[in-house]
């Protein structure tokens, strides 16, 4: 009996097999169809609106992040299906401010999913990309000081140098009125070379030379390009960049970075005979080896350069968005390109404005901090919403319960468009709306520079650098557009990388 029924068993194996072979493909699709089936219909999350194919794979935000306007795709979502869209199987993207102060609030839980896991370089993750929630919070504390305000201050006469520098510039430009300026280039070599001033005491040569250098700021776009679209499946991460047979490919084998090599060789060059490092001087990677002496231990020389590595990826391109939306959008409104010169006469009329203008004298411009808010509002920085996990315990948002494994973002263009916070015109650029509503809590929900214990580290920069430059600019030149309301072209993999800010420069003094 035992055999007959070892003699069944082995030829419903074999026909199983057969079958098999037979239908390969179909047995394929069909697994991928339950798998799709069961992530839409037996999910946690099956009750939350969304697309039908984020609901069962990630391929709707591959292809959203490769279209490369996935901002605008997320404004579209929320605009049909409402403040809570499912933009994934495990994914939630949230369209309410009050689910922002949740998802940002400190000490709640949220940890970094793996879409960091891609950013280069692989062994030195800074403290954007660190996913180790310890290791991240102890990097930021060392960080802190050399990006504060305070410290920014100390690094005016560098930073001011720039600014004349970028002066000069324009200046050759305005002597031929009819000379075309690629004023959105500019500003990007700008905030490239103020990068290597205030992290390496060193002018990477972008603005000088009015190019870009060894095509840095396209290798950067590159690959953002890369983590943003592989980040959304960064499982393929390991085929791909960082596949291990990579470096023994020749055609294949990874090349820095010009940044990156940038960054190795200014850590060199103060490595001393003893091993230590000349740790003088005021620019970020003087104070990070510092900081380092004092804590060798909890901060590393891996940490120093990963931190001044990342201050350059990430700032620059950041920084030249924000400074391309807000003269794109004041000079495509001559009101408020009339009343913002106005104010800055004034004020330059009135003895209130220095040779270069300063952070404090910035601030007291209120109509300026209302232009330079509301740019901020309407063309953030990042286009990408960055998701992060909820407590494996699972956790409330705005009131309504999410079980561990769900992955949750907000998206800046989304939030700033919440007209119960910006007012019903929220797709109007109007400084106006900072003096009739309530500019402190509006202020509160701008996400330019994320929020609450996801605050970027290097705003203080931006911000100084942006008041001081912009007014400048405003304060010497009359500026009209080459193309009146023709928009910028850009994408955003990541940041939102901008071209197509041409203008006339006229010196005032030629008035």
């Amino acid at each position: 009996m035992a055999i007959v029924h070892n003699q069944i068993h082995d030829s419903l194996s074999a026909q199983a097999l057969a079958f098999a072979k037979a239908n390969f493909l179909l047995l394929i699709f069909a697994s991928v169809l339950a798998r799709a089936l069961y992530k839409r219909y037996a999910s946690p999350l099956r009750h939350i609106p969304g697309p039908v194919l984020a609901s069962c794979s990630r391929l709707w935000k591959v292809w959203s992040t490769y279209s490369g306007h996935t901002e605008l795709d997320h404004i579209a979502l929320h605009q049909k299906y409402g403040p809570v869209v499912r933009t994934a199987p495990n994914e939630v993207s949230f369209g309410s401010t009050n689910a922002a102060k949740d998802i940002f609030a400190v000490g709640k839980g949220f940890h970094k999913t793996m879409f960091y896991s891609v950013f280069p370089p692989k062994h030195a993750p800074d403290i954007f990309t660190e996913v180790r929630e310890w290791k991240h919070a102890q990097m930021k504390r060392y960080a802190v000081t050399p990006y504060s305000l305070a410290q920014m201050q100390k690094r005016s006469e560098p930073i001011e140098g720039m600014i004349m520098s970028l002066m000069e510039h324009l200046t050759n430009y305005s002597i031929n009125s009819g000379k075309v300026c690629n004023l959105g280039n500019l500003l990007h070599y700008f905030a490239f070379d103020v990068l290597g001033e205030v992290a390496f005491s060193r002018r990477f040569g972008f603005l000088e030379a009015e190019v870009d250098v060894e095509g840095s700021i396209k290798n950067i776009d590159d690959v953002q390009w890369y983590d943003g679209i592989v980040g959304q499946i960064p499982e393929f991460d390991i085929l791909l960049r960082n596949n291990p047979l990579r470096p023994y490919l020749p055609f294949w084998k990874p090349n820095p970075t010009t940044m990156t090599r940038i960054a190795v060789e200014e850590l060199e060059k103060r490595k001393q005979p003893d091993g230590t490092f000349d740790s003088t001087g005021i620019d970020l990677l003087a104070e990070l080896l510092r900081a380092h002496e004092g804590n060798s231990e909890k901060f590393s020389v891996n940490d120093v350069f990963s931190i001044a590595h990342g201050a350059v990826f990430a700032g620059s391109d950041s920084t030249a968005s924000t400074m391309q939306s807000f003269f794109y959008l004041v000079l495509n409104n001559a009101s408020v390109y009339a009343n913002l010169t106005e104010e800055i006469n004034k004020a330059q009329k009135a003895g209130e404005l220095s040779e270069i203008v300063t952070y404090a004298e910035a601030q007291r411009l209120e109509y300026f901090q209302a232009c330079l808010k509301e740019a901020m509002r309407i063309r953030p920085a990042v286009g990408l919403g960055i998701y992060r996990n909820v407590p494996q315990e699972g956790v409330e948002i705005d009131g309504k319960f999410y079980p561990g494994g769900t992955q949750v973002a907000v998206n800046g263009w989304v939030l700033h468009r919440d007209k119960t916070v910006f007012g019903d015109d929220v797709e109007v650029y109007r400084p106006e709306r900072w003096f009739e509503r309530d500019a402190k809590f509006m202020g509160s929900h701008l996400y330019q520079f994320g929020g609450g214990s996801h605050l970027c580290i290097g705003r203080n920069l931006a911000l100084f650098e942006m008041n001081k430059a912009l007014i400048q600019i405003l304060r010497e030149f009359e500026i009209t557009l080459v193309h009146p309301g023709r928009p910028l072209q850009y994408h955003s993999t990541f940041f939102v990388v901008q071209e197509g800010l041409e203008v006339y420069m006229k010196k005032r003094s030629q008035k």
